[in-house]
């Protein structure tokens, strides 16, 4: 009896330690078969402004996605990102992180819950003394007594209001970079200096307290001056400005929407329909306060060829004519094309985002990912090699007769061939300039594309500024009604609406339509998915600046 008794007592110990061995085992294989972990923040902190998250990955691993709620806001190598907490309501939010392989394949999906709990700012008073954890957004960390160097001109205070009211301001702040906008203590957006709106429709009938702040540049950017006052919200009346102010119409035809000050200024995304500075003021307005050249081998390709200058003769009829292709865009949005402004490459983009009301730095990272600020192309002006030709075709020729398109030895392209492929009698390249307009189908932009940035810059974002407008219906419509109608709802809502919610968390109505119009410079296509990579390299280089210069 005791040998049986100790006989299963060893089978049982046995058993244990098998199992337990076991249990070891799969933890171990478990975690083996896990290429990624989020590291940081733990499981249901709670976070506030600016959070790092990061994980741990393994070799495998080439491509890492992060996304808030099931949306994605950022993909890369890197194992760690920053995200602005205030972009999102404070509760609970679903953390998640996405392993990838170099092939793209997914690896691995974990996720987590945190809570985002940010406190706002109080309600604004004349005697107030404003303090950093007090801020209601991470960029605008107020100073401890901003001045009075920021005035609102309209409309006059306890007027009676209704609809989308512009608020406007008198900045004279020495550094202002943008101006933000609190209703009753809570940020609402930010704006460029004098182009504050205040949507009232989003507030019940009664008196509210708005506030505009002038603030400094980004990152780290604090309160400079500010102005507040009452207004009486009255859903009934006909108008947003009071008839009797005349000066409360905004009046940007007169000056650039935003005005650099003299030590710099922010051109921001005007929405759709906006009035435009003319070509000139812009001009003005930035060169006086020019940026120095941070990309050179525009200004010398190596052959002593300034590419940042107008075109040659200027631009043939042919152009006018003729753009765009495809009757894409109406021919009226080219008339005013003409790339007639010189300087730095920096410049020359703040001159086109003022003259076509796009935020500078969507040229900037849009330019920078499609070729990494190069125009210039040596065996074009007698030297050896270009960089600003790609996208191998072999497209056929224009009926205009210009020996665009050339096949044979010669021809305008073959002349750049360098790739080698087999598969053509000659290589071509069809698309150029630092934007990569594909002259396969714009034909009648060469040779100035190849020659000019400032010709290259202008054609570019006179055509998104056409697809902000909303001119892009009937093409879109006839890709797909579904193409259309989103569309047309994303201009309507970016007009009436611009900074409301979107359906993408995080953007706005007017970042939904605006990164719409720069995805489809890529696909063709309006959002249908294809070009999802485009868009989230945009977004990603627009966070980290990586072009020559940095943010400016």
């Amino acid at each position: 009896m005791a040998t049986r008794t100790a006989y299963c007592l060893r089978r049982l110990m046995l058993v244990a330690i098998v199992g337990l061995a076991l249990a070891l085992l799969g933890n171990g294989q478990a975690y083996a078969a896990s290429p990624i972990k989020i590291q940081s923040p733990t499981p249901d902190a709670t976070v506030t402004d600016m959070v790092t998250t990061s994980v741990r990955i393994k070799p495998d691993v080439a491509q890492v996605a992060f996304l808030i709620d099931g949306t994605l806001v950022s993909s890369s190598s890197s194992n760690s990102f920053v995200w602005n907490s205030l972009l999102v309501p404070n509760g609970t939010h679903t953390l998640s992180a996405q392993a990838y392989s170099s092939s793209n394949q997914l690896l691995r999906t974990v996720s987590e819950k945190i809570r985002v709990s940010n406190k706002r700012r109080p309600t604004p008073t004349t005697t107030r003394t404003a303090s950093p954890t007090a801020t209601a957004t991470a960029h605008a960390t107020p100073t401890p007594t901003p001045s009075a160097c920021v005035t609102i001109t309209a409309p006059v205070p306890n007027s009676a209001v209704s609809g989308t009211v512009p608020i406007n301001t008198s900045d004279l702040c020495t550094g202002n970079w943008f101006e933000s906008l609190y209703v009753d203590g809570a940020h609402i957006s930010d704006f460029a200096p004098g182009q504050v709106v205040f949507t009232s429709t989003a507030y019940a009938n009664g008196t509210h307290t708005i506030e505009v702040t002038s603030q400094s540049v980004n990152p780290g950017s604090v309160v400079l001056g500010s102005a507040s006052e009452a207004l009486k919200v009255q859903a009934g009346l006909p108008t947003a400005t009071p008839t009797s102010k005349p000066s409360a119409t905004p009046t940007p035809t007169s000056k650039p929407s935003a005005t650099p000050t003299p030590k710099g200024g922010h051109y921001s995304m005007q929405g759709p329909g906006a009035s435009l500075p003319t070509e000139a003021s812009c001009v003005s307005a930035v060169n006086a306060s020019p940026i120095a050249e941070n990309a050179p081998w525009n200004q010398d390709d190596g052959t002593g060829y300034n590419s940042n200058l107008p075109p040659a003769g200027g631009v043939p009829a042919y152009f006018y004519a003729n753009a765009p292709c495809c009757n894409e865009l109406p021919h009226a949005d080219f008339a005013n094309v003409d790339g007639n402004y010189s300087g730095s490459t920096d410049d020359l983009i703040r001159i086109t985002a003022c003259k076509w009301g796009i935020d500078e730095d969507y040229v900037r990272a849009q330019a920078w990912i499609e070729d990494g600020w190069h125009q210039d192309c040596a065996a074009a002006h007698g030297g050896i090699g270009c960089r600003v030709g790609g996208d191998l075709n072999s497209p056929a020729g224009d009926p205009s007769g210009l020996p665009i398109t050339s096949m044979t030895p010669g021809g305008v392209f073959s002349a750049f061939n360098g790739y080698g492929d087999p598969g053509l009698p000659t290589d071509h390249w069809d698309s150029w300039s630092m934007l990569q307009t594909k002259v396969f189908y714009e034909w009648m932009t060469w040779p100035m594309l190849q020659d000019s940035t400032s010709f290259g810059l202008d054609f570019r974002f006179a055509e998104m500024r056409g697809c902000v407008n909303g001119d892009q219906y009937s093409y879109y419509n006839s890709q797909s009604s579904a193409q259309g109608t989103d569309y047309q709802n994303a201009v309507n809502a970016a007009r009436t609406n611009p900074n409301g919610a979107s359906s993408v968390s995080g953007w706005t109505n007017l970042q939904y339509l605006s990164y719409g119009c720069i995805d489809t410079h890529f696909s063709g296509d309006w959002f249908d998915g294809s070009s999802d990579g485009y868009l989230t390299e945009f977004l990603d280089r627009l966070a980290t600046a990586p072009w020559p210069g940095g943010l400016q």
